[in-house]
């Protein structure tokens, strides 16, 4: 708890009950709960209502509670295995559909499509070969120029972080 808080919210309410508050903010929540009527009340409260809580008697759940959540684990396993063969049967049934179809077409339907990939393939390695030719020597031109940009970036990165950074005596103290 910061001195900028004025009263205990329910977390750390809570929290103080728990003991998982530590050290000095356990010290300043305590002490601002000795002094504080309205915070003093919410921690009886919770502390009340702990108790109460843990008076109560847990409902024994049925004695096929276990059985029957792994019936229906069993069911839903069945049914979705269910659904992927549905799935693959489909699948598989549209795709002997579309090779009957194809075959049955004949090369002057299927052809142009596949031609049509293969320019398309062509094209994609043209330009990546181009691409390659002209960005090569683009690149070795440019590598002294582009490490010795990264270098003085790097440089001076780390000389700011140095300073911004506490000295190890400082964070051993």
């Amino acid at each position: 708890m910061s001195p900028a808080d004025l009263h205990l919210d329910d977390e750390t309410a809570l929290r103080l009950l728990d003991r998982l508050l530590v050290g000095a903010e356990a010290a300043e929540a305590e002490r601002h709960v000795a002094g504080c009527a309205a915070c003093g009340a919410l921690l009886e409260s919770h502390r009340a209502l702990a108790a109460a809580l843990g008076d109560l008697q847990a409902p024994q759940p049925p004695a096929d509670f276990t059985a029957g959540v792994l019936a229906r684990i069993d069911a839903r396993e069945r049914a979705a295995a269910r659904e992927r063969r549905l799935a693959a049967a489909i699948l598989g049934g549209a795709s002997a559909a579309a090779g009957l179809l194809l075959a049955g077409a004949g090369p002057a339907a299927w052809a142009p499509v596949l031609s049509g990939f293969g320019d398309a393939l062509a094209g994609a390695a043209t330009w990546s070969q181009v691409g390659a030719d002209v960005a090569g020597p683009v690149v070795r031109a440019l590598r002294l120029e582009i490490a010795a940009a990264t270098a003085a970036a790097a440089v001076s990165l780390l000389l700011a972080l140095r300073r911004l950074s506490p000295r190890r005596a400082e964070v051993l103290a």
